[in-house]
Order: C-alpha cells, then sequence, then structure tokens
C-alpha cells in the first residue's frame, strides 16, 4: 500500500467537491493538509471536516484564502504556506468552475472568466508550486473527460479542459527531468453538490450528449485519483465506463463520431429548439 503518512499536500479548491474529499481522504491517511479556497467561512467548515478523519494530533490541517486567477495572491499564498507548514510532495489543483452554454447564449465576461480561472489558474499554480515544492514530487491538475470530448453547450468550458490537457501534457516532459511528476486528472460527471443544480439550468442538447458517458460518486472519483497518483500514472482517469468512452472517441473515424453525436445533438434540438 502507497503510504502517504508525514507527506505534505497542497490541494487548491479543497473546500467543496472533488478537492475536499481528497482532503479528508489524504488526512486519513496521516498526511499534513494545505487547502487553499476563495471564501472563508467555506474553509473553516471544510477544516472541520478535514480534521475529523486525520488519524494523529500532530497531522497539521490548515487552509489559506487565494483566488487561483490572482497570481499574485497564488505566489503569496504557497510561499506562505510552504514557509508555516513544510515544502509540499503533492500539489494538486482542484480549483476550477463550470460554464455550460452554447456560444450564442455565453457572454464575453463569462467566457473570459472560465478561462482566467480554469487555465490561467492552472498555470499560476504550476508556477507557484514550482518555486516551493520538494523533489522528488507530483503535480496534479484538473482536466476533465470534457478535456477529450467535446460536448454540445461546453465551447467556454471544454475550451478551457483542452487547454489543461495539452499545457499538462506538454508540462509532463519539461518537469520529469527536473524530478517532479506530472499528472493530468479526468474525471467524466461526478456528482458533486454543485451538479443539480447545474442540470437545472442545461440544455437537453448537452444533457443527452453527457448521458453517453457515466456518473461517479466523489469517493468514487477520489479514490481513483489516489491510486493515480500512487502508480506515478500521468493520466487518470476513474470510472471503468468513461474509459471506455475515452477509448471510443479515440479510436472511432472522426467522421463516424460526429455522426452519431450530430444524430444524439439533432432529437435533443428537436424536442428543444435552440434559442
Amino acid at each position: 500500500m502507497w503510504n502517504i503518512q508525514g507527506k505534505i499536500i497542497f490541494i487548491t479548491g479543497g473546500a467543496s467537491g472533488i478537492g475536499l474529499q481528497a482532503a479528508r481522504e489524504f488526512a486519513a491517511r496521516g498526511a499534513h493538509v494545505v487547502i487553499f479556497n476563495r471564501k472563508a467561512q467555506a474553509a473553516r467548515d471544510a477544516i472541520a471536516e478535514i480534521e475529523r478523519e486525520r488519524i494523529d494530533a500532530g497531522q497539521r490541517i490548515c487552509s489559506y484564502l487565494l483566488d487561483v486567477a490572482e497570481r499574485d495572491q497564488v505566489g503569496r499564498g504557497f510561499a506562505q504556506a510552504a514557509q508555516e507548514v513544510g515544502a509540499p510532495d503533492i500539489v494538486i489543483n482542484m480549483a476550477a468552475i463550470g460554464n455550460v452554454a452554447a456560444m450564442p447564449d455565453m457572454t464575453y465576461e463569462d467566457f473570459d472568466h472560465t478561462i482566467k480561472v480554469n487555465v490561467y489558474g492552472t498555470r499560476n499554480v504550476v508556477e507557484a508550486a514550482l518555486k516551493v515544492m520538494r523533489r522528488p514530487g507530483t503535480i496534479v491538475l484538473a482536466g476533465s473527460l470534457g478535456g477529450f470530448i467535446p460536448v454540445y453547450g461546453y465551447t467556454g468550458y471544454g475550451t478551457s479542459k483542452f487547454a489543461v490537457v495539452g499545457f499538462s501534457q506538454c508540462l509532463r516532459y519539461e518537469l520529469k527531468p527536473l524530478g517532479i511528476d506530472v499528472s493530468c486528472f479526468c474525471p467524466g460527471e461526478v456528482a458533486t453538490p454543485g451538479l443539480a443544480g447545474e442540470y437545472a439550468n442545461t440544455h437537453p442538447a448537452t444533457v443527452a450528449m453527457k448521458a453517453i458517458g457515466s456518473t461517479i460518486s466523489c469517493e468514487a472519483a477520489v479514490r481513483g485519483l489516489i491510486a493515480g497518483i500512487a502508480a506515478r500514472k500521468f493520466l487518470i482517469m476513474p470510472g471503468w465506463q468513461n474509459k471506455l468512452l475515452y477509448w471510443m472517441t479515440r479510436l472511432t473515424p472522426l467522421p463516424i463520431w460526429n455522426f452519431i453525436t450530430d444524430a444524439i445533438v439533432g432529437f435533443a434540438l428537436r424536442r428543444k429548439p435552440r434559442l
């Protein structure tokens, strides 16, 4: 079994969803856990949850406030955490936002914000991590199955996640000689607290395309994440159905894939015409 006890883990977006569940799991394995989040109350609530999971009173469980889209905040936050808690062995960037809207319905501001958080935020975290982390070490970046498979309504979100996947692939080459593993965590749909609210306002064509895959629990996603880090995998994709879908898209000729998905979208649009 992979021994994470005593290691220092930095997790952005660690106050909710997959980030929080990962923080709880690492604490339960004896790691020191530092989370980064934008909202003070959410961070306090998360710390209380994480502390209940730790197995030793000596484990450090801390939080720092920052917005990953703000480069200076990320740099200062990571530097302060490294000085006060210690240099991280693993840095996991889970901070991201969803933006489900077709291009005709999307404002410039929404698209811009999505790119700033999901793409520039990822870049800012990596820059800050490289200044403080231990070698050997591991950086995990949150991609998505939506970073490989285009989906109706994912013009903003999909663009950002395709970028994160490409960034991670290039970064892997650059950091491997420096003793740092890079992993790209690419789950499909995960049952996080925000999922139900997202579906309430999601276009039927988006729902129809996403139904090709499967929804997994937050716990299952994190089990896959931890197993992938332990195995030093680059591409971490939890859930066998999502792996199957990934390989289907890789192996199916593009005209055939487009024919199938165009039919799915067309049927959904006939049921609810696009605005």
